[in-house]
């Protein structure tokens, strides 16, 4: 029994582990904390009821989203502040990070879910509490915002 919990539980590190990283970087801004929240993530998997397969990944980004808001609850603080080293680590043009931290929390949260992780607008608006149709003017909002941020910094 736990070789087939140990074989479930590693093939969800494999599977999600780089993008609930990636999700929690998002928020939190910190290399450190992004991966605690992560192990986090993974320990509240393994000790609570699971969800269904086809509903997993929206568990754990839910998961994810809750726990990056209660550190940053805690910590008092609503943005860390960005040490140089720590966006070099995901590839991204550097004018395209800059851009993506102008947009709100929660127009950088769909634009990521959206274009990152492939979710639908449908979907993307049951994770974040929204209608379809405000997930869609969020997202036409921040394409607005981000082609306007990048031409004027280039």
């Amino acid at each position: 029994m736990n070789d087939m919990i140990d074989s479930l539980f590693f093939s969800i590190v494999e599977q999600y582990g780089d993008m609930l990283y990636r999700f929690a970087f998002h928020y939190v801004k910190n290399r450190a904390d992004a991966e605690d929240i992560v192990q986090e993530v993974l320990l509240t998997y393994l000790m609570h009821s699971h969800p269904e397969k086809e509903k997993l990944k929206g568990w754990l980004l839910k998961v994810t989203k809750n726990k990056c808001l209660n550190l940053i609850k805690k910590q008092k603080r609503v943005v860390y502040k960005e040490f140089e080293g720590d966006h070099t680590e995901i590839p991204m043009d550097h004018g395209l990070f800059e851009a993506l931290q102008a947009l709100s929390p929660l127009d950088r949260e769909i634009v990521y879910l959206f274009y990152q992780e492939g979710y639908s607008s449908k979907e993307i608006g049951k994770l974040v509490r929204k209608s379809d149709a405000a997930v869609r003017k969020h997202l036409e909002r921040a394409k607005k915002q981000l082609k306007g941020y990048l031409e004027e910094n280039q």
